[in-house]
């Protein structure tokens, strides 16, 4: 074993850290994540497998962020919420951080304590879960949800969804109603002893509330397909009927096969409406003035839609392979997309892609296109730690920086450097880059993986976050 980490250990430190942002922590360049700014939507926020990019122009530019900037590291993807007066919050494992000044991410008033999930009300409230077990710098664990009224400038109140003796709760989702923001849904899961009296077992958690979250109603789950590994997400609800909510449940069969399921009775029963044997990374519930039409896509089977609820579903053509789907107010629908291809889905040509007909998708961030990082005075961590390592991380995106950073011409790329291609990135032949990236990959992600979950029965690697997902 020791052996094991000391050659493991070399092959890390050999990497450059322009190398180790680039590589996302044991991940190919990916996008996980595509935030708006609550009546801003030309403000963006595209979390990556890499770090973060900003947009104030629509996506007509981008500038990066490295992870740690952000406050986060390994194989992990924040929860993003960004609120009308601009602030972005992010859950980290220092934390729920926020960024106010386009630069810093700064501590919220709750500290450290760890928050695994984070959304916001029709209004701009921001409500939050707090995944804080006991240990030596939080003595009390906490597991409440909170709503802050402020923009999360002062400590907000918090309320109990689950029971006080829990030891160990993962929030996975909230979703407040879009017609009335009194009706909240939450789901997660909890460790309880096992029956055998030997180790514990998941618990799947799903609550409902009336009163904007001043109290929670469990809800029902015996109309669910549960296993050991399964996780169930708050997916949509209709922006006029705050009764009629979607789940997502991944792992229906343990190991591969995601689910969709719909209630019409805020939550009372449960009816499958469809199911993958593959990630469901993108669910979207469209409003009234498109007939409620349901859009679901996976990034190796396709893309749907339903025009009647998930009784009958038609294959889109031309889609592309999607991570996760957002609609902004204008009715345009955004993809995470496969910037590179990894076997055996063929690249997209970009990491974001849009539509308004889900007939013709635009383009809207390459890669390979990218100029710019975010630029921050002397002493911040992104002046400090991200644009030194900006020039390299652009080597291996092929992307060519601003000549503003002087970046050094590379008198011979880098044999795990994407290769230019008109598809827009590597990968385009289905396979990755050799035996060498492989062991760098899986060599970053064990040894960057997040402390401050360590030793918890809920471990960092089992739980959602970890894997792209669509904002909910």
């Amino acid at each position: 074993m020791i052996r094991q980490f000391v050659v493991a250990a070399l092959v890390v430190t050999a990497l450059t850290g322009a190398e180790r942002a680039a590589r996302a922590n044991g991940r190919l360049p990916a996008t996980s994540t595509i935030t708006f700014r609550q009546g801003h939507e030309t403000d963006i926020a595209v979390g990556l497998t890499f770090g973060l990019l900003m947009s104030h122009d629509g996506g007509a530019s981008w500038q990066w962020m490295c992870e740690d900037a952000v406050g986060y590291s390994g194989a992990y993807d924040p929860v993003y919420a960004y609120t009308a007066s601009g602030a972005l919050f992010a859950t980290t494992f220092n934390g729920l951080a926020v960024m106010r000044d386009g630069c810093t991410f700064e501590p919220t008033p709750t500290g450290t304590a760890f928050v695994s999930t984070a959304a916001l009300d029709p209004s701009g409230l921001l409500y939050f879960g707090s995944a804080q077990i006991a240990d030596a710098m939080h003595p009390t664990a906490d597991f409440r949800i909170y709503k802050s009224l402020d923009d999360d400038k002062t400590m907000p109140a918090g309320t109990a969804a689950a029971a006080p003796a829990d030891v160990n709760v993962w929030w996975t989702s909230i979703a407040v109603a879009p017609s009335n923001a009194s009706i909240v849904y939450l789901a997660g899961y909890r460790y309880v002893p096992a029956m055998s009296g030997s180790g514990t077992v998941r618990q799947h958690l799903l609550f409902h509330s009336d009163n904007a979250g001043a109290t929670w109603q469990a809800l029902p789950i015996t109309d669910l397909t549960l296993m050991a590994n399964s996780r169930i997400f708050v997916a949509g609800i209709w922006k006029d009927d705050p009764a009629h909510v979607y789940l997502h449940v991944e792992y229906i069969d343990n190991t591969l096969t995601d689910a969709v399921y719909v209630s019409s009775n805020s939550g009372a029963k449960w009816d499958e409406i469809r199911r993958k044997a593959d990630r469901i990374g993108a669910f979207v519930v469209r409003g009234p003035e498109h007939q409620h039409d349901l859009v679901l896509g996976t990034i190796k089977l396709g893309a749907e839609i339903s025009h009647d609820d998930g009784k009958n579903w038609t294959a889109l053509s031309n889609a592309p392979h999607m991570g996760c789907l957002v609609e902004n107010s204008a009715g345009e629908l955004w993809a995470c997309t496969q910037n590179y291809g990894v076997a055996p889905a063929p690249t997209d040509g970009a990491g974001v892609m849009k539509t308004t007909d889900l007939t013709t998708w635009t383009k809207v961030l390459r890669y390979e296109e990218l100029t710019h990082a975010v630029s921050c005075a002397a002493g911040t961590k992104q002046h400090d730690v991200c644009d030194p390592v900006w020039c390299g991380v652009c080597q291996q995106l092929s992307c060519t920086p601003a000549s503003s950073y002087n970046c050094p011409v590379p008198t011979e790329a880098p044999a795990t450097t994407p290769p230019t291609s008109k598809g827009g990135g590597c990968c385009d032949t289905g396979t990755d880059h050799g035996g060498t990236l492989a062991l760098a990959l899986s060599v970053a992600t064990v040894l960057r993986r997040p402390r401050r979950r360590r030793g918890s029965r809920c471990e960092v690697p089992d739980d959602p976050q970890l894997r792209p997902r669509s904002p909910r």
